[in-house]
């Protein structure tokens, strides 16, 4: 027995460390090794938002819905064999476990969730619906214009701002801010309105100034046959000349006169010499004419703040227009000064401000004739300008030039070549047309007023009741009535 126990101490002394060693390597196993036979094996996904994310059984089957930019988490009844995601742009998922299934929003939309079990047995079909973070959203609108009364709301493609802001410089600084959560294809719908709409008065003056210069020199020589001899002179001025002290009658029972020259409007100086047949005159010009026309339209526009006025002081001239059938319209072009705005009130003391103004006028040499119909052209003069101003400053829009210039030399072929001499038998008329359009604006910032306050020219006019009152009237001048202004002060004076 002892040499069994001895044998048995020694059995023992050899089976000890193995055991011990046995026991360190079962101890230092994690446990999830001891999983159940056939299980799959588990991994473990951290979460990318680093908050906790929501978990929802599996057995609801109606639409889940999810923030863009966040997650929740699915229990599966069984374990999954395959999970399917109809739009992986909208939503993604991430598998932990078998029966457990991470649904992430990725962006805006709808998508379609799919998870099989065995043999193909359908666990789980489930409409994803991703909508906005509008949380956020409302938070930033709240922290960076904590004043305003503005309102956020999302739709299908689309975010809806509304409420009241005090002008057009908060409401585009709101609609900056919401931009950058717009995803790709989404639109912005802004519904914010003004507490109080702005009106913008533009009072406008177009002028068209015509510098025309115009210089007429030279001789101009006549000789025809006459019965008669005489000596003629004298200085003439716009109108035709004539010597109706010896009128003539011809063989045609006409009469005619010895001297007869139109010399439109120069000052002209005349010297006739006549011996038999022949008759020499000699009418020389000399005009040097310099004229300055100013023509002037004043309109005075009121447009709401963000609207567009437009002024028309013209015409509109017919234009044909053959149709694809062979039939032909008429279509109208609109002429003459024309004016568009678009103001744009900042605050209560800046104005943005879009004008267009345009002056066009018929040209005849640009017309156009087709199927024996002449069409005329347009000669047109516009500029498109943006200014910011404070109410009342002015700014003009000038350098809108037209020139045309012309230069006619009548001379005698042959003599009016000769250098010196050519000038005695010559004449130059020279022609130069200027036109200048300057464009004077005027923005002022309105309010409706008191209609007691409002006069119109007929409100101090008084009918006399006879000739004799109205005689007096006009020649003494009318009283202003009880309660009317009176105006003091010389012309030009500014009340």
């Amino acid at each position: 027995m002892k040499t069994q126990f001895s044998s048995s101490c020694t059995d023992a002394r050899l089976v000890a460390p193995v055991l011990a060693c046995a026991m360190l390597v079962l101890g230092a196993m994690p446990t999830a090794l001891a999983a159940q036979p056939g299980a799959a094996p588990v991994r473990t996904v951290a979460n990318p938002f680093g908050t906790a994310a929501a978990e929802q059984p599996a057995l609801q089957q109606g639409p889940l819905s999810i923030d863009a930019g966040k997650g929740t988490m699915l229990r599966l009844s069984e374990d999954a064999v395959s999970v399917f995601v109809a739009d992986p742009t909208i939503a993604d998922v991430h598998v932990p476990s078998p029966k457990t299934i991470f649904v992430l929003g990725k962006k805006t939309g709808s998508t379609t969730l799919y998870v099989l079990g065995p043999n193909n047995k359908t666990l789980l079909q489930r409409t994803i619906v991703v909508a906005r973070d509008m949380i956020t959203v409302r938070n930033t609108i709240a922290a960076r214009f904590p004043n305003l009364n503005v309102q956020v709301s999302t739709g299908q493609g689309s975010l809806l701002l509304t409420g009241q802001v005090p002008n057009s410089l908060d409401a585009d600084a709101v609609v900056q801010a919401i931009t950058p959560y717009l995803a790709d294809k989404e639109v912005l719908i802004n519904r914010m309105t003004i507490d109080r709409p702005l009106q913008v008065q533009l009072r406008v003056r177009i002028t068209e100034v015509d510098r025309n210069v115009t210089q007429q020199l030279g001789i101009n020589w006549q000789a025809m046959g006459s019965a008669v001899g005489n000596f003629y002179g004298g200085i003439f001025s716009g109108r035709p000349i004539y010597n109706l002290n010896q009128p003539i009658a011809n063989g045609a029972g006409g009469v005619t006169y010895p001297v007869n020259l139109p010399t439109n409007n120069a000052y002209s100086l005349l010297g006739a010499f006549k011996t038999g047949n022949v008759d020499i005159r000699a009418l020389v010009d000399a005009l040097n004419q310099e004229g300055l026309l100013t023509v002037l339209a004043e309109p005075n526009l009121v447009a709401l703040s963000g609207q567009t006025a437009s002024f028309l002081a013209g015409g509109e001239f017919p234009i044909p227009v053959s149709q694809t059938n062979g039939a032909i319209s008429v279509e109208f072009k609109q002429f003459g000064v024309k004016l568009d705005f678009t103001p744009t009130v900042l605050n209560e003391r800046r104005i943005s401000l879009k004008v267009r103004p345009e002056v066009s006028q018929i040209d005849s040499t640009a017309s156009v004739t087709t199927g024996g119909v002449t069409v005329p052209g347009l000669s047109v003069r516009r500029a498109d300008t943006t200014v910011e101003l404070a109410s009342g400053q002015s700014f003009a829009i000038g350098g809108l030039l037209q020139s045309n210039t012309s230069d006619i030399v009548s001379q005698v072929p042959g003599i009016g070549s000769i250098p010196v001499l050519g000038k005695l038998f010559s004449s130059s008329n020279y022609q130069n047309n200027k036109t200048e359009l300057v464009i004077m604006v005027t923005p002022y910032l309105v309010e409706p007023t008191d209609p007691a306050k409002l006069r119109s020219p007929l409100d101090s006019l008084i009918s006399p009741s006879s000739d004799v009152e109205y005689s007096f009237k006009r020649q003494s001048g009318d009283e202003p009535q009880p309660g009317q202004p009176r105006l003091v002060g010389a012309a030009g004076y500014v009340y």
